[in-house]
């Protein structure tokens, strides 16, 4: 019996103590922000959530005082009483803020004081975290050439900038075609930079292939951009570029006649581009003049395609292997024998239309003997020259059938005394 009587006010106490804990009251503060990262300048949203994970009812709640950084300016008219909370029951507080346009980029707190009641009074501290960060500070500058030509291989160059004021980490970029028209060489699309630094440049340049077999166009190049800012917080950038593919094409330009005053041009497309509306000329210049057309249209030339175009071409030079004085143009001019190689180039010009319509002219020089035909002007030394050149030729020609004829003539007097 008296064991019963010392053991029954334990069991009292530890009744009266469970009852107790069972009916406490526990207010927990949640938060959250709106956005969840806020740029210097903005505005945002910060939501608290008190609910009560206690077994009775909390009174008197009120949200005392917060403090904040000198960057980040609160609303405070959310501060008061948000009334009484029952067993399990939440409520929600919203609190305007604003970022000061100066704040760098980092994580701010803004600290509560709340007070709840039961029988007796409880304060809580939460804190509230409010991330700022600028907004996307990696851009690309530029990628260069904007221009590429199919089946051939060049560097492809990306220019970046980190335009905000804080270092940027583990910068990755990759870019890719939807049909893999440009391929990089050797390595792959996807490029490390360990850091950049605020206001930095940095220039990326990738050996890439293009296709031949590619029809020439704009086609979109996306280039991925990810980085670790200042808060720590992963960052995706994403963007599209366009590259144009085609463009300008080559010739090749070679005599293929030249004789009795017409000159005719092979002119072949050697490049792997298609031109179209192609024309060809001679351009005034000092050592050829063209009489008639100066101008010849071919129309299409596809790669591997040639088409002739014929001009009536007259050298200003007499003879290829004496000196010439000639009038071009109203003027005078001297050319000596060493001056022959350059006297030789004629000048050629292609015009055409590219794959995106542009207008393009490819210049061309071939050698052309100076001395097939020429234009009056020429000096008349030259002149005699020939004359004198072409009778010592009729001369030998003259001894030579004389030299024939007698000795036919003595050959049948031979064979008229043989038969006697």
């Amino acid at each position: 019996m008296k064991k019963i009587l010392l053991v029954l006010p334990f069991i009292l106490l530890t009744i009266l103590f469970a009852n107790y804990v069972l009916a406490s009251v526990l207010v927990q503060a949640n938060f959250s922000t709106n956005p969840t990262t806020v740029a210097p300048g903005s505005d945002g949203y910060l939501q608290l959530v008190l609910k009560n994970v206690g077994t009775s009812a909390a009174s008197n709640i009120k949200v005392n005082t917060m403090s904040y950084s000198q960057y980040v300016i609160v609303d405070t008219s959310g501060i008061g009483d948000l009334g009484s909370l029952g067993n399990g029951e939440s409520t929600t507080t919203l609190f305007k803020f604003s970022v000061s346009g100066r704040a760098p980029s980092g994580l701010y707190t803004v600290k509560f004081s709340i007070d709840y009641c039961d029988s007796s009074c409880t304060e809580i501290n939460p804190t509230a975290i409010i991330s700022v960060q600028a907004p996307s500070t990696l851009q690309i500058t530029s990628v260069e050439p904007s221009i590429l030509a199919a089946g051939e291989t060049t560097t492809l160059t990306f220019n970046l900038a980190n335009s905000g004021a804080d270092v940027i980490n583990n910068i990755v970029l990759s870019w890719q075609m939807p049909n893999n028209e440009i391929l990089p060489l050797g390595l792959s699309n996807r490029q490390f930079i360990p850091s950049l630094s605020g206001g930095a440049l940095i220039t990326i340049p990738m050996n890439v292939s293009v296709s031949s077999s590619v029809t020439p166009g704009v086609y979109p190049l996306t280039v991925n951009m990810q980085y670790f800012d200042k808060s720590g917080a992963r960052q995706n950038v994403t963007t599209t570029i366009g590259m144009k593919i085609g463009g300008t094409t080559d010739f090749d330009v070679v005599v293929q006649d030249s004789s009795s005053g017409t000159t005719s041009l092979s002119i072949a497309n050697i490049g792997v581009n298609p031109a179209t509306s192609v024309a060809v000329s001679i351009p005034e210049q000092q050592n050829f003049a063209v009489s008639g057309a100066s101008s010849v249209f071919l129309g299409t030339l596809n790669s591997g395609d040639f088409g002739v175009a014929s001009f009536q071409i007259s050298s200003r030079f007499a003879n290829a292997n004496r000196s010439a004085t000639v009038s071009p143009n109203g003027g005078s001019a001297t050319v000596s024998p060493s001056q022959i190689p350059t006297a030789r180039n004629l000048n050629v010009e292609i015009s055409y239309s590219d794959t995106s319509g542009a207008r393009q002219v490819a210049k061309k020089v071939v050698s052309l003997n100076p001395s097939v035909s020429a234009i009056s002007g020429t000096s008349a030394t030259s002149t005699r020259s020939r004359g004198l050149l072409s009778g010592t030729v009729l001369y030998a020609v003259i001894a030579l059938i004389a030299v024939i004829v007698v000795f036919l003539v003595w050959f049948f007097k031979l064979r008229k005394r043989k038969k006697k």
